[in-house]
């Protein structure tokens, strides 16, 4: 779409999104239940509009009701769709089916949104203020539904967008505001507005594309968040450029820092290098007089040691001349002893001599007084001769037979 200076209208804003979202989905009868509007509208953007009916019917003839299906699993759901709603979406259009059902519920305790028929837009609001889980058409369709065709039900979503476009009318409250969009979106338009408007209302708040129509849209509206946009830019451009700027200072700091660090490391160095010098030199003076008083201390243990195995070996030499004398002492005693024993075992042996020879002696001198006796006896009785005198050996009484014993 070429770019104007011109503001966009509401029909260009409309036109764009109706090439975003399409036409506005139903059952395509009023008087259907307001919540299968809803759910084909939930459904439509996943299929066509005839396939999204089909699936919100079969749905209800495979549960038992929609409550069923609110709790259903999603495989269960993606099963009773699966002939409706492409593959690749599936999955997503039985999460948005359930979700928007979740929605009907926790905003009516309920789910019957027949209450929203024939009542003013305000009393709609108060029965069900919101669907913030539906689709931002389907919620603003469903209202303009229930409404019906000869009033604009203008809820939230719209107002929104209007806002963003700075399309909505200056009043003085919000029914002189509906009352003039009434004049500008006539009676077959404006379930196409709610659709549109509530589908669009939120479109790109954050990711903001240059080159999408409905961007080039804003820009040409100058809308208000794209003046905000631009002023948290340029404000955060400042920041950047203070923080850039802070940073080239810390920076610089830190640098004139680093360089004091530097000097001062390299001075610390040459100190210590001069302090080690200094260190080195002295190690070396002590070290020498070390070495000189380890020398004399060498020297003089030398001598000692020198000394010390003079006296050792001294000490040996004596220990073996006294003990080479002490064995010749021993050996001149043991042969005295030896001689002595020798002398006294012949003695023993001439003691034993003798008494064996004595002991002879008597015993032959025994001998032959008893053969005389035996003689004397053996002579006939004569005339008793006188007696001679008894010699000297036969008044000596008998002696006893050695015994071998030395009597001393």
């Amino acid at each position: 779409m070429a770019k104007s200076a011109r503001k966009p209208s509401l029909v260009e804003v409309l036109a764009v999104l109706e090439s975003l979202f399409g036409a506005p989905a139903s059952t395509g009868v009023d008087e259907d239940p307001l919540l299968d509007h809803l759910l084909v509208a939930v459904l439509a953007p996943h299929t066509t509009e005839a396939k999204a009916r089909q699936a919100v019917r079969a749905a209800s003839e495979a549960f038992l009701d929609f409550n069923d299906l609110r709790v259903s699993p999603l495989a269960q759901i993606e099963a009773v769709i699966e002939p409706f709603v492409p593959a690749e979406r599936r999955r997503q259009a039985a999460y948005d089916l359930r979700m928007a059902l979740q929605d009907v519920y926790d905003s009516t305790h309920g789910l019957d949104l027949e209450p929203l028929r024939d009542r003013t837009p305000e009393a709609q609001r108060k029965f069900c203020k919101h669907l913030p889980a539906i689709h931002g058409g389907a919620a603003a369709l469903v209202f303009q539904i229930a409404l019906g065709d000869g009033t604009l039900a203008f809820g939230p979503g719209e107002e929104h967008l209007l806002t963003r476009f700075g399309l909505l009318p200056r009043a003085a409250n919000r029914a002189r505001q509906r009352a003039a969009l009434e004049r500008q979106i006539k009676p077959a338009d404006r379930r196409r507005f709610a659709w549109l408007a509530g589908a669009g209302a939120h479109l790109y708040e954050r990711d903001f594309d240059p080159a999408h129509p409905f961007c080039q849209l804003l820009v040409r509206a100058k809308a208000k968040e794209l003046v905000i946009r631009e002023q948290e830019r340029k404000r955060e451009e400042a920041r950047r450029k203070a923080e850039e700027k802070k940073r080239l200072q810390d920076e610089e700091r830190a640098r004139k820092a680093a360089e004091r660090e530097r000097v001062r490391r390299e001075r610390e160095e040459v100190r210590r290098q001069r302090d080690a010098e200094r260190d080195r030199k002295k190690a070396e003076v002590v070290a020498a007089r070390r070495a000189k008083e380890q020398a004399h201390k060498d020297a003089v243990a030398a001598r000692q040691k020198a000394a010390q195995e003079a006296r050792a070996l001294a000490r040996k030499q004596a220990q073996e001349r006294k003990a080479a004398e002490r064995k010749k002492a021993a050996e001149k005693r043991a042969a005295e002893k030896k001689a002595n024993e020798k002398k006294v075992a012949e003695q023993k042996a001439a003691d034993r001599k003798a008494a064996d020879k004595k002991a002879a002696e008597q015993k032959a001198a025994d001998k032959k007084a008893a053969e005389r006796k035996a003689a004397e006896a053996k002579v006939p009785a004569r005339k008793a001769a006188p007696k001679k005198p008894a010699s000297r050996a036969a008044k000596r009484p008998a002696q006893r037979a050695p015994t071998g014993r030395r009597h001393r």
